[in-house]
């Protein structure tokens, strides 16, 4: 997939790198800006771009080694079927793991950091977010700031809550002091809390994130058209499909159909396997539905003609 060799390897490569151009779609709409150094107007940027504490934000991203920060919000109602969000974002770059690829040093990129994060205001900027006395918005109600206000425009007040929860890239959690490291010397003034992705307290820290989305969030589901931005009766109908799954919690929801088709490609094996067991098993049930019809009218048709035989006799 990273090196676009073989046919499934082509294909994913291919249909990724498109995914990527389509979002990162550069043009004369787009904004540009440049700082000497990390600096708070730097910071306070980065926190315009996530919306600061509002709606209950969860955000995708990769960190590349030439300096690239990439990330889109994540969720359900977002109706792009990115076949695997990660690598999307990378552009099919590879991460440290696969540093055994046969394609050669000079052709390979790197991923530096992978996964998602979320920003959450502070009650008391002055002191840690760990602090026994603090308070966070979410999960707490805070006056102040959203959704009782506009948000303050000081990065102290805030907090990015930042892991490695990628199944593509995975970076190794031994490497979190360096990384929080690299980010406090990139936003001044704001305070830094990586986790591990299999830390119990980062779950609990999403799960209200999710459930002040729910109460705050827009509430809008988005959708990748095509290229006329026309919508289609199927375009609507996905969107009604996705808003229901956006107010669906259920961990075991069918996978839309990019994630089919990335799993299908990637695993053509498995994937003609579990259809070929599926379908095998419903022509069995069929078969012995149908067989057990028969028995059935067979019994009917053999106690009717005892009856008869006993109306003659």
């Amino acid at each position: 997939m990273f090196n676009g060799k073989g046919l499934r390897g082509s294909l994913l490569h291919k249909a990724l790198h498109h995914q990527h151009e389509r979002i990162y779609n550069f043009d004369k709409e787009t904004k540009y800006g440049t700082f000497e150094k990390p600096c708070k107007e730097m910071t306070l940027q980065f926190l315009d771009m996530v919306h600061y504490d509002q709606g209950g934000r969860i955000f995708t991203f990769v960190i590349t080694l030439d300096g690239m920060f990439r990330f889109t919000e994540t969720g359900k109602e977002f109706g792009i079927d990115l076949l695997s969000k990660h690598t999307m974002h990378s552009d099919v770059n590879v991460g440290e793991h696969a540093s055994h690829l046969s394609a050669a040093p000079d052709e390979q990129k790197y991923i530096a950091w992978s996964g998602e994060f979320l920003v959450r205001r502070l009650a008391k900027p002055d002191k840690k977010a760990t602090a026994p006395d603090q308070q966070t918005h979410p999960a707490d109600d805070l006056e102040g700031g959203p959704p009782h206000g506009d948000p303050p425009k000081d990065p102290k007040y805030y907090e990015l809550v930042i892991d490695n929860d990628s199944g593509t890239y995975r970076p190794d959690a031994s490497l979190i002091p360096i990384f929080k490291k690299f980010l406090k010397s990139n936003f001044p003034e704001l305070h830094i809390m990586v986790k591990a992705c299999d830390d119990d307290s980062l779950a609990k820290i999403k799960e209200n994130q999710r459930k002040i989305k729910k109460k705050e969030g827009d509430h809008r589901i988005y959708g990748q058209g095509s290229d006329s931005g026309s919508i289609s009766s199927s375009d609507e109908e996905d969107l009604e499909e996705r808003a229901r799954l956006a107010d669906d919690d259920d961990p075991e929801r069918e996978p839309t159909f990019g994630e089919k088709v990335f799993e299908g490609v990637n695993d053509p094996v498995r994937t003609v396997k579990e259809a070929a067991g599926k379908g095998g098993k419903e022509q069995r049930e069929e078969r012995e539905a149908a067989e057990d019809q028969g028995r059935d009218a067979d019994g009917c048709e053999e106690d009717n003609e005892k009856a008869v035989s006993n109306g003659k006799t």
